[in-house]
């Protein structure tokens, strides 16, 4: 009997420790997962925010609630989710210059969703139709003309400074909280220049109030192919943007597993796909390491502009 018994509870024990991890463990996500968007409303990550996070609402039946958390150029809303429980429920829909090395080590790099190149868009009513002509027109008015960006150290920031270097020009600062709220001032002419994201921009070059000179690619856009590149009248020149989800550190592999196989499903979505191409900004599916790599590139590429500029 006394035999029998012990059997019965080694057996018992084999299987609490096969299925305790299953039962204990549930599937994620089981509530609903938030989208922090580190800039305000209306810019590039936040249409993306919105179209992936619907598919992954789809996927997985659970709400995935988008909330803008701007400042300091993204990263005071990557920041935030940098210091967030590390289950995977918090994620950030961040951009360029919203991860930099001060705030790298904190995230756990997830899924790339884009890298579109920038456009260099100027107010319809400024006299110039090309980059050459607007080369020319900054060099005879050197600190007159004003550029709009989404914060200081941005992408759009970043893009203008490194042309004014490589053209010998001379434009002001003004830093705004967000595309959204630059774009709104370039469209009311309160600044005349900006390098900004196509989806951003481009309703406002269909809607006849923002000019459209050039990508910022190094080579010709697929989806723009009549669109001249910067870097045909400045050799060299390239500002390639990108949006991706990143986590806090710490994040189990087969949550992460799950949200990047979430996100590249989105984006192989037709609808999203389509989307998205319309809009300049072609899907970039890949795996968590691909999208450390490209940070980490992303990052020591900029990094020397940035210790160049004014503090």
């Amino acid at each position: 009997m006394l035999k029998r018994m012990l059997i019965l509870a080694g057996a018992v024990a084999a299987a609490a420790a096969i299925c305790g991890p299953a039962v204990a463990q549930s599937k994620f996500p089981d509530h609903p997962v938030k989208l922090v968007v580190p800039f305000p409303p209306g810019g590039g990550a936040d249409i993306l925010a919105r179209l992936v996070g619907q598919k992954l609402n789809e996927r997985w039946g659970q709400p995935v609630v988008v909330e803008s958390k701007p400042g300091n150029a993204g990263i005071v809303g990557s920041n935030e989710v940098g210091r967030s429980k590390p289950d995977g429920y918090t994620l950030v829909m961040a951009a360029s210059g919203a991860i930099v090395a001060s705030n790298i080590n904190q995230l756990t790099p997830i899924a790339l969703v884009s890298t579109p190149p920038y456009m260099l868009a100027v107010h319809d009513s400024m006299p110039v139709k090309t980059v050459q002509e607007f080369i020319a027109y900054l060099k005879q008015n050197p600190g007159k003309v004003n550029f709009g960006s989404s914060g200081i150290g941005s992408a759009s920031h970043l893009a203008a400074d490194l042309f004014m270097r490589m053209t010998g020009t001379e434009m002001v600062h003004v830093p705004y909280k967000g595309i959204g709220q630059a774009i709104n001032d370039l469209v009311g002419n309160k600044v005349s220049v900006m390098f900004g994201p196509p989806q951003a921009l481009l309703p406002q070059a269909e809607a006849k109030t923002v000019k459209i000179l050039g990508i910022t690619s190094k080579t010709k856009s697929k989806v723009f192919p009549d669109l001249p590149t910067v870097a045909e009248t400045v050799p060299g020149y390239e500002a390639v943007g990108w949006y991706g989800v990143l986590g806090p550190n710490g994040i189990p592999d087969p949550v992460v597993t799950e949200i990047s196989a979430g996100v590249n499903a989105a984006l192989a979505d037709p609808v999203i796909a389509e989307r998205l191409t319309a809009m300049g900004a072609a899907a970039t599916p890949g795996t968590p390491g691909d999208f450390k790599a490209f940070l980490d590139a992303d990052i020591a590429k900029w990094n020397a502009l940035l210790e160049k500029l004014p503090k």
